[in-house]
């Protein structure tokens, strides 16, 4: 039986009887069960949005790599959720807005709406209704499901651009480094980046290709949102309480190019799986800002 995926506990179909009573907080303090992450999943369709703010990289899978945000600089530790549970980035992740709500399956393979019971988001007092007094989805469940439903569509595109990228042999090991001054520093290994020597030697095939199918610009997202890892020093900087300190820098080492105080070589990876309807992860970018 496969593990459940990052955050999720116990996934059930959501139920009009079942969880008629159910609430939901839908608070802007509401991200703490995403503190103990340094990756969330990522989609191609968010990451034009997200680019700016935070730094997209590839992490190890099977059959191919999968694309995740990296929202730390060691293992288990998220600098972008305060202590209140709130959000401190200006681009919240689709896979945490759409959180803890998914797609799944049942017997005979059709897709359903799932939640996890035993997220700490969920009860039967505080927050917002499912369902109101006559079992009819409320407005917050209606724009939930519409999340899940295009979630799951992303998806599917994000696995078609990841076995694109393989099939080409586009990615390279990168090593993630940040430092605060002389004193302090974090390195972590095992992520992947684009290359973008095996990118400019593609024949004219494999580039009409890539930009048929809709990949290039994501491509192009990727590199670009490297830059962003120098939010991540700041955000270090800022969760050690201290002012900023002269030679303090975050960079992908290895030879990926200059993608903003980037050198390159790659990162661990948060233990999970693929969604139950067959997806690793997915996300827009719609209201993803904050």
């Amino acid at each position: 039986m496969e593990p459940n995926p990052l955050f999720y506990k116990s996934v059930v179909p959501l139920n009009r009887d079942r969880h008629r009573d159910w609430t939901m907080l839908d608070a802007e303090n509401r991200y703490g069960f995403a503190r103990d992450t340094h990756v969330i999943p990522a989609v191609v369709d968010e990451f034009a949005a997200a680019l700016a703010h935070l730094p997209i990289v590839f992490a190890p899978s099977k059959p191919y790599p999968t694309t995740v945000f990296l929202v730390g600089v060691r293992p288990s530790r998220n600098l972008l959720v305060d202590d209140d549970g709130r959000w401190k980035g200006a681009y919240v992740p689709a896979f945490l807005r759409r959180y803890p709500f998914m797609r799944g399956e049942v017997a005979g393979g059709n897709a359903v709406t799932c939640i996890d019971e035993h997220s700490e988001l969920l009860g039967r007092s505080a927050g917002q209704r499912l369902f109101d007094a006559d079992g009819k989805e409320t407005a917050l469940l209606r724009s939930t499901i519409d999340l899940v439903d295009k979630y799951f569509v992303a998806a599917k595109r994000t696995d078609a651009f990841l076995a694109a990228i393989h099939e080409l042999q586009l990615l390279r090991q990168v090593t993630i480094e940040t430092s605060i001054g002389q004193a302090s520093s974090s390195v972590i290994h095992g992520f992947m980046t684009v290359d973008e020597q095996r990118l400019a030697k593609l024949g004219a095939d494999a580039l009409l290709r890539l930009r048929d199918d809709g990949f290039l610009a994501p491509i192009y997202a990727h590199l670009f949102s490297l830059r962003s890892v120098d939010l991540l020093r700041k955000a270090l900087v800022e969760a050690a309480g201290e002012a900023e300190i002269d030679g303090t820098k975050g960079a992908v080492d290895g030879d990926a190019g200059e993608q903003g105080q980037a050198r390159a070589h790659g990162a661990a990876r948060e233990p999970g799986r693929r969604d139950a309807d067959g997806s690793r992860t997915a996300a827009l970018d719609a209201a993803g800002g904050s």
